[in-house]
């Protein structure tokens, strides 16, 4: 039996919950120097009443999870596609599909015009695209970033594209992730990702009332990640180039270019910086595992969800063991999740970084301020 129960409400007030047959959720992203394209919600329910006829493009859709804690996974999705499968005949099971988009997703689609954008934060400029600011994006779709403050600015500028598009460039910018609660994306800033603590909860091979047990896990390592040669190409600045040289003459160009919005070279030149530093080292690995709710200890389950989805720390402890090796433990960040839901059971397939990518020096932190394993952070 699930441990996990899910709740689906359309348009804010009915509940569709026992018309779902299957559900699949798409959110986050793969790698860390990925940009954010959007996720996604697909379901598919028993349309023998032909309920989903009634179904609106752009309506808003609940989605929980249900572990006697109010703050778990809870995230909005809005309808942009109905695919009706209509048996022969009249005769069997008529289903429909419905696919509605994350925040992201549907960000992607609104389009700023001729916006302007003061000097600011990173994250205090993504709330200018707020409509409370006058921004594009409707009522519905709000933006938080007041987590510590942020570590870069963002230049002035009159911006027209999607506010996907800009988002993204921040992200780049400030070299942080985004969080996705309810209607509101929450821009998590350098500061904050610096200061985290992995939740109490582990993640490792056995189950127990702390730890949630994998069921699939991969190491990955190099890859498009492997990086020696970082061009920033701020807005309306010069390009600037970062090369760790040892690694050049050593396994030769492993090149890497991005656009930001940094309001300065200076500080163009310490986000190439870091991307050489911390990408160049041959040993990283970034990591891919599943996990079935059906699997694990109920304590531990509900722990987890509370504290890494119901939260906007994504950081982990993950152990793991290679072959002939002994048991490693390493702090990791949640990047993106893709979760399938059935009568059966829920699987969660993740996909994490190691938190060094995000360590920005910390003075006297246990996990961010030790010599020779932290790199210090522009």
């Amino acid at each position: 039996m699930p441990k996990i129960n899910w709740q689906i409400v359309y348009d804010g007030a009915t509940d569709i919950t026992d018309k779902v047959l299957s559900m699949n959720i798409t959110q986050g992203r793969e790698k860390y120097l990925d940009t954010y394209s959007g996720g996604s919600c697909t379901f598919t329910i028993n349309n023998s009443a032909n309920y989903a006829s009634i179904i609106t493009y752009g309506t808003v859709i609940n989605v929980r999870s249900l572990l006697n804690d109010s703050s778990q996974f809870f995230c909005d999705f809005w309808v942009q596609e109905i695919t009706f499968d209509d048996y022969p005949g009249n005769t069997g099971l008529n289903t429909a599909t419905i696919t509605a988009v994350d925040w992201i997703s549907r960000a992607g689609r609104i389009l700023a015009d001729n916006l302007s954008l003061p000097q600011l934060s990173t994250g205090d400029q993504l709330r200018r695209f707020e409509i409370s600011a006058g921004g594009p994006l409707p009522s519905d779709m709000g933006v938080n970033s007041g987590l510590s403050g942020t570590g870069s600015l963002a230049s002035a500028t009159t911006y027209t594209g999607s506010v996907n598009n800009y988002m993204n460039l921040l992200v780049t910018t400030e070299r942080g992730y985004v969080v996705l609660r309810g209607s509101t994306l929450t821009f998590v800033e350098r500061p904050y990702v610096s200061s985290l603590v992995p939740i109490a909860t582990t993640l490792g091979r056995t189950t127990s009332a702390s730890q949630i047990a994998y069921q699939t896990f991969e190491r990955i390592q190099n890859g498009t990640q492997f990086i020696n040669t970082a061009t920033i190409s701020p807005n309306g600045l010069a390009s600037q180039t970062s090369v760790n040289l040892g690694s050049v003459v050593a396994y030769g160009s492993a090149a890497y270019s991005s656009s930001t919005v940094d309001y300065t070279t200076t500080q163009a030149v310490g986000n190439a910086n870091w991307i050489v530093n911390n990408f160049s080292d041959l040993t990283t690995l970034r990591f891919a595992c599943s996990l079935t709710d059906v699997a694990q200890n109920a304590t531990a389950l509900t722990a987890w969800l509370t504290q890494c989805w119901g939260s906007f720390n994504r950081s982990i402890n993950l152990s793991y063991q290679v072959p002939g090796g002994s048991l490693t433990t390493t702090a990791v960040v949640m990047e993106g999740a893709q979760i399938n839901v059935t009568p059966e059971l829920t699987q969660f397939a993740m996909t994490f970084s190691p938190l060094q990518y995000y360590q920005f020096f910390t003075l006297n932190s246990s996990t961010l301020g030790i010599l020779n394993t932290s790199r210090l952070g522009w």
